[in-house]
C-alpha cells in the first residue's frame, strides 16, 4: 500500500479522539449521497414523464397535419391523399374535418361544453392513429344498434353516431346510448348561450374513446367524416389531412416535402403543416428545463456537502498539525502530506456517491414497479420505527469488536432497506396526484445510464475539488511551528 494511502487509512479509522469530526465526516457522506440519490431519482421520473407522454402522443396523433392557413375547406382530397401517400416516408393519410363545436344532451336544454370535433373515415384513421385500439365500444358510425334503439325510443332525426372521450362523457353526464346534440360554432353567426336557439344536430353516444391523454379524454368527440361533412353544409370536402410516418423523427423533414408534393390554387388558399414536435413544443420545453433546473439544485446539495467535506478536513489537520510536523521532518513531501488529505475527502465522497447512487436506483426500482392502490396503514406502523432503530443502532456501534461490529452493520443495514422498502412501496400514484394528471397505473420511472455516470463524475469532482483547499493548508504548514502545536 502507498505511504499516502497507508496514513489516510489510519486517520479515516481512527474513532477515539475525533468523534465530532466523525460525525460531520457521516453528515458529509449521508448529504452527499441523498444529493446524488434524489437528482438520479428526479430526472429518472422526469425521464419517464417525458418517455410515456411522447409515446401517447404518437399513439394516438398524426406526425404531420396538412391543412390551408384559416383552416380553410378544400376538395380534392383523393388525389392529395394519394401524391402525400408517394412519399417514401409516409405510411398512411386521413382525410379530416377538424373543428369545434358546442354541445349539450338531449335532456338539458342549456349547452354545457364547447368540444373539439373530429369527422373521420374510420378505415383510413385507424391506418393513421390507431383510432380503434382506444375505443371502449363500436366505431360503426353509421349502423351501430345504439343508433337503430334511440331513433325508436326518440322523436328527434338521428344524424349518426359519436364517439365521445371518457373523460368528457363523465363531465357530461352520459353513457353509450345517450343522445348528445351538437352545435356548429360559425363565426358569422356567435352563439350566445342565453339567448341562441340554433337548429341542432343529433347523434347517439355509440363508443367511449380512452387515450390515456387527458387533452383528448377530456374535450374530444369522433364523428364519420360524412356527418361532419354534413354539419358544416361542405359535401366532399375536407380542411386537413393527417398523415402517419415510417419514423416520426422525420417529421420536419416530411412535412416540407408534403407541402412541396400538393399542388393547391392561389384561389384554394396557402398550404401549411404542422409536425408533432411543433404541437407540443411547449411542454416539451418545459419539461427539459425542469431537468436541467433540478440537476443544478441538486448539484448546491451535493456542494453544501463537499464543504461540509472541507470542513472536516480543516479540523482534521488542525488536529494533526503535530503529526503533519512529524512527517515533514522525517522526509515527507508537501506532495505526499497534500495526498494524504486529498485521500481522505475523495474517500468520504466516494462513499456518498456510491451510497447515492445505490439508494437512487433502488428508489427507481421500487416506485416503478408500483401500482395504484391506497398505503396499507401497517407499512408505515413498521417502517418509521426500523428506520429509526437503525440510526440508533449505528450510533452504537463503537464497543463492539471488529468482527461483530460488520455483522451488526450487515444486519442493521438489511434492516434499513426493509424498513426503506415498507415506507417508499406503498406509496400510491393517487396519493401523488398523478394518476388523475397523467392517468398512468405506474410511477414513469426511465433511468439514463449516462446521466447517471455523469452526476457520480459531477458528483465526485466537486468533493474532490473540496479537498485541494485543506490538503494544500496541510502541505504549507511550517514543520518547526507544527512540531510545537499545542
Amino acid at each position: 500500500m502507498k505511504f499516502e494511502w497507508f496514513v489516510a487509512s489510519r486517520y479515516l479509522r481512527s474513532r477515539r479522539k475525533q468523534s465530532f469530526i466523525s460525525l460531520i465526516s457521516i453528515i458529509s457522506i449521508g448529504g452527499v449521497a441523498l444529493g446524488v440519490a434524489t437528482v438520479i431519482l428526479a430526472i429518472a421520473v422526469l425521464n419517464g414523464v417525458e418517455h410515456g407522454l411522447k409515446e401517447r402522443f404518437l399513439a394516438n396523433e398524426a406526425h404531420v397535419v396538412l391543412m390551408l392557413h384559416g383552416s380553410e375547406f378544400f376538395g380534392g382530397a383523393s388525389e392529395r391523399i394519394g401524391q402525400i401517400e408517394a412519399l417514401d416516408e409516409v405510411v398512411a393519410a386521413s382525410p379530416v374535418v377538424y373543428s369545434q363545436v358546442a354541445v349539450f344532451p338531449e335532456h338539458s336544454k342549456r349547452i354545457q361544453d364547447v368540444i373539439h370535433i373530429k369527422g373521420i373515415e374510420p378505415a383510413k384513421e385507424e391506418a393513421v392513429t390507431g383510432f380503434t385500439q382506444f375505443v371502449v365500444g363500436s366505431v360503426d358510425f353509421q349502423d351501430s344498434p345504439l343508433i337503430a334503439e334511440a331513433e325508436q325510443l326518440s322523436d328527434n332525426t338521428i344524424t349518426g353516431g359519436i364517439v365521445l372521450g371518457v373523460r368528457l362523457a363523465d363531465r357530461l353526464g352520459i353513457v353509450k346510448g345517450d343522445i348528445l346534440r351538437l352545435v356548429v360554432e360559425l363565426q358569422e353567426h356567435p352563439i350566445n348561450p342565453d339567448t341562441f336557439i340554433p337548429d341542432l344536430s343529433n347523434f347517439v353516444v355509440i363508443g367511449l374513446y380512452e387515450s390515456e391523454l387527458a387533452v383528448y379524454d377530456n374535450s374530444f368527440g369522433f364523428i364519420h367524416i360524412e356527418a361532419a361533412q354534413k354539419l358544416y353544409n361542405k359535401a366532399n370536402r375536407i380542411n386537413a389531412i393527417f398523415v402517419r410516418l415510417i419514423d416520426a423523427e422525420l417529421a420536419p423533414q416530411a412535412a416540407t416535402r408534403i407541402e412541396k408534393a400538393v399542388e393547391f390554387s392561389v384561389l384554394e388558399g396557402f398550404p401549411m403543416t404542422r409536425t408533432w414536435m411543433e404541437v407540443h413544443a411547449p411542454l416539451f420545453a418545459a419539461l427539459r428545463l425542469e431537468k436541467t433546473l433540478t440537476v443544478v439544485i441538486e448539484a448546491l446539495i451535493i456542494l453544501v456537502a463537499a464543504f461540509n467535506i472541507a470542513s472536516t478536513l480543516i479540523m482534521t489537520v488542525m488536529e494533526k498539525t503535530r503529526d503533519v510536523g512529524t512527517l515533514r521532518t522525517l522526509g515527507s513531501s508537501r506532495g505526499s502530506v497534500m495526498g494524504i488529505f486529498m485521500i481522505q475527502g475523495s474517500v468520504i465522497g466516494l462513499l456518498g456517491t456510491l451510497l447515492g447512487t445505490g439508494l437512487g436506483l433502488t428508489l427507481c426500482w421500487l416506485l416503478s414497479s408500483n401500482s395504484v392502490r391506497p398505503s396499507p396503514w401497517w407499512a408505515f406502523i413498521v417502517a418509521v420505527p426500523v428506520l429509526c432503530q437503525v440510526l440508533i443502532a449505528l450510533r452504537r456501534m463503537a464497543p463492539h469488536p471488529n468482527g461483530l461490529k460488520t455483522a451488526l452493520v450487515l444486519f442493521w443495514v438489511a434492516a434499513f432497506g426493509f424498513g426503506l422498502y415498507c415506507l417508499v412501496k406503498p406509496i400510491s400514484l393517487a396519493e401523488l396526484g398523478l394518476s388523475q394528471i397523467y392517468q398512468m397505473n405506474q410511477l414513469p420511472i426511465k433511468v439514463n445510464w449516462f446521466f447517471v455516470g455523469f452526476i457520480n463524475a459531477l458528483s465526485f469532482l466537486i468533493c474532490w475539488l473540496a479537498t485541494l483547499y485543506p490538503a494544500w493548508q496541510a502541505a504549507n504548514l511550517n514543520p518547526v511551528e507544527a512540531l510545537q502545536h499545542e
